[in-house]
């Protein structure tokens, strides 16, 4: 007959008094208050018929005799209900006032253990050796046995003060937040891993480290606990107190490939439930997830009331990649938490990018002038662009897998003898003054060569896998690498492309190895292939050399068999196998008078003179791109944290029928369990409201459960 709706029989609830006084469908009362001969609950608890008696005999449960008078001598004085002691607030009670006590009362605690001492006829140990107090205290605050120093330093004082000293130095040791953390991290179910599959990394420590702050620092609880829960909806949060909302994402993450997401942020929700009730108030609300609590007074729709107030949180729910791999597996929300020199760094970085920002400002302004000057030159030279490749002249050619490579009489290399797996040729030539901007292969099919082809592997094939170029000059501190950005080809076998030569060459960086490039097949193997490799231009000082470097790492012996090499200046949008002629709409207006010229084609001219020629804007750009590319790799370097973060529009909740994910009941809205107090005035009701709830110093568990 209690709080079970589904469970209660004959209609009747004999946990709240008004039901109990009630009168049932019989006419009579279970409770008649000071008249148990009246009252039909007595009379049952005493009744001779089994059919009458309860509890029944089929249920098991019997009542002793005592329980039965303890009962009727509760009806007889009234049937006065009242709610559990522990949802009654506290009352401090007196300091008991001890005359001629025989144990010493140094502060009111004192006084309490006095009073049940005598009450028990007992009297106080002695006072424990020094030795044995300052181990326990070590022990007690910091985790750790004294240091023989320590305790020699504490046998020889002396002073009334010496136990004081002892414990004021210990609250003051870095080692006191972290002992006392240790018991706060497992309540909050701290982890550096997600908990599911592989139990992946993930980075919480910056959370940790907030809360062994907190108790070094002496923080007050009431603040320990708002930050925690709520810190990032405090009015202007700062950093910390967003970090400190780690306490609500230590749960599990799941990154299963079959994972439900709708079910996992139900999941995590729950958690935060479940964990802020057993943290705070001792509550284990997880029975009514699923029904009523049996014990406590919790309904399911309170639970999931309660669950409003952790549901609206910015997340996916999931172990995703939204929160960085920089976080270590974190996932979103989450915020940044670089040390103090990362963040001196950080501001530095952005005001580079702000300055980078206006010099890109100026030296646009400049172009209209600057691209004036060029035009006349540009369009003795816009015709010529075909003729713009030079093959190399002077150069020297070596084998890094034995073969040897001969020079032919037109200028081509021939590769002949050992044919190694993997081979590396290496190309070094002077390189005239002026723009260097791409290279290009030509391969030549040769009467020596497997099927007369153009590669040495038996079928006429070859993988051109990588290729780079770094140029050196005497008025150069170091070489100057090309920044390979595009590659072209006339033919490619399928599967094989030349773009997988420049395809992700920054990530794999200079003499890696690249299991993909540039291959022909079928009849093509016995006609000459040409690609070409465009770069950033590069400006070549007077006395340059140029190593060429080609690799073929894909299949083995699957290397070129007789090759040229050539450069050019061509702008890099030209850099093309096919026609690499300067575009018929820049032609055109480069051609035509400037005064009459069309707004199309002054935008045509103006873009291909910004995106093609050594232009300040562009180096401005360049350097814009590589400031905001530092200002990237630095915050990839930086730790992040999980955080809470409210959605702009809360999200809906509802009752979920047996606590599963996809059946949900009625709608609910944020509100706390009735067996509580209600909120403090002026509190919103919101996560940072229920925040304030637990330790408005009105709330009956919270202050019991953290002295206990």
């Amino acid at each position: 007959h209690g709080p079970d709706i589904g469970k209660r029989k004959a209609e009747l609830r004999l946990d709240e008094r008004a039901g109990a006084l009630a009168p049932a469908k019989s006419g009579k009362a279970a409770i008649v208050p000071g008249k148990p001969d009246e009252s039909e609950m007595v009379k049952r608890l005493f009744a001779t018929d089994p059919d009458d008696l309860m509890p029944p005999e089929e249920s098991h449960k019997k009542l002793t005799d005592a329980q039965r008078e303890l009962l009727k001598k509760w009806v007889a004085e009234g049937a006065e209900y009242k709610g559990h002691w522990a949802f009654i607030p506290p009352v401090p009670p007196s300091v008991p006032q001890i005359s001629n006590p025989k144990s010493p009362i140094i502060n009111p605690l004192d006084a309490f253990i006095a009073q049940r001492l005598e009450k028990e006829g007992l009297t106080q140990q002695p006072e424990a050796p020094k030795e044995t107090l300052i181990r326990r205290a070590s022990l007690d605050l910091t985790g750790l046995p004294p240091a023989l120093a320590e305790v020699d330093a504490f046998l020889a004082d002396t002073s009334p003060q010496a136990y004081e000293k002892v414990v004021d130095r210990l609250l003051a040791s870095p080692r006191y937040g972290e002992h006392m953390a240790a018991s706060w991290l497992d309540l909050a179910r701290y982890a550096d891993s997600n908990g599911f599959q592989t139990d992946s990394s993930r980075e919480q420590s910056v959370w940790r480290d907030w809360v062994i702050r907190a108790f070094n620092a002496d923080m007050p609880f009431d603040q320990f606990t708002i930050e925690q829960l709520a810190g990032d909806m405090l009015p202007n949060a700062t950093r910390e107190q967003i970090i400190a909302t780690g306490f609500n994402r230590n749960h599990r993450l799941n990154g299963e490939g079959g994972r439900i997401v709708e079910e996992w942020f139900a999941e995590n929700v729950i958690d935060r439930v479940e964990t802020t009730s057993l943290t705070w108030m001792a509550l284990t609300m997880n029975c009514c997830r699923c029904h009523d609590h049996k014990y406590d007074p919790i309904s399911q729709r309170e639970f999931y009331q309660f669950f409003a107030y952790f549901n609206s949180n910015d997340e996916s729910g999931v172990l995703d990649s939204e929160g960085g791999n920089r976080g270590g597996g974190n996932s979103r929300p989450v915020v940044e938490a670089g040390t103090p020199e990362q963040e001196q760094k950080k501001v530095a970085l952005a005001a580079a990018v702000k300055e980078a920002e206006a010099s890109v400002a100026a030296a646009v302004k400049d172009l209209p002038a600057l691209q004036a000057k060029w035009e006349p030159e540009f369009k003795i030279q816009a015709r010529a662009q075909n003729e713009a490749w030079h093959p190399l002249a002077n150069e020297q050619a070596k084998s890094e897998g034995g073969a040897t490579l001969k020079k032919m009489e037109d200028g081509t290399w021939l590769a002949g003898g050992t044919n190694p797996d993997f081979d590396v040729y290496t190309i070094t030539a002077p390189l005239a003054a002026g723009t260097f901007t791409g290279v290009q292969i030509h391969a030549v099919p040769d009467p020596s060569l497997p099927a007369q082809s153009l590669g040495r592997y038996p079928n006429g094939n070859y993988v051109l896998t990588d290729v780079d170029a770094e140029i050196t000059a005497p008025g150069l501190k170091e070489p100057v690498a090309a920044q390979f950005t595009n590659a072209d080809a006339d033919y490619e076998q399928s599967g094989w492309e030349v773009d997988y030569i420049v395809k992700d060459k920054p990530k794999r960086g200079k003499g890696s190895k690249n299991k993909q490039g540039w291959a022909v097949d079928g009849p093509t193997k016995k006609e000459p292939r040409t690609a070409v490799f465009a770069c950033v231009p590069v400006t070549v000082p007077a006395g340059a050399t140029i190593t060429i470097t080609l690799r073929h790492d894909a299949l083995a012996g699957h290397n070129m068999g007789r090759f040229e090499v050539a450069t050019t200046s061509l702008p890099p949008s030209l850099v093309k196998v096919k026609g690499a002629a300067v575009p018929a709409e820049v032609l055109a207006a480069i051609d035509a008078d400037p005064a009459k010229r069309t707004p199309p084609q002054q935008a045509a001219l103006t873009k291909f003179y910004r995106e093609n020629t050594d232009n300040p804007a562009r180096k401005a750009e360049a350097a814009l791109v590589a400031v905001k590319k530092a200002v990237t790799d630095f915050a990839d370097d930086l730790p992040t944290v999980m955080v809470m973060k409210e959605v702009a529009k809360p999200r809906e909740a509802f009752i979920l029928k047996r606590g599963e994910y996809d059946k949900p009941g009625d709608k609910v809205v944020r509100a706390l369990p009735a067996a509580l107090p209600p909120m403090p005035a002026g509190a919103s009701n919101d996560r940072l409201g229920l925040a304030k709830w637990l330790v408005s110093g009105n709330h009956p568990l919270t202050a019991r459960v953290w002295v206990n």
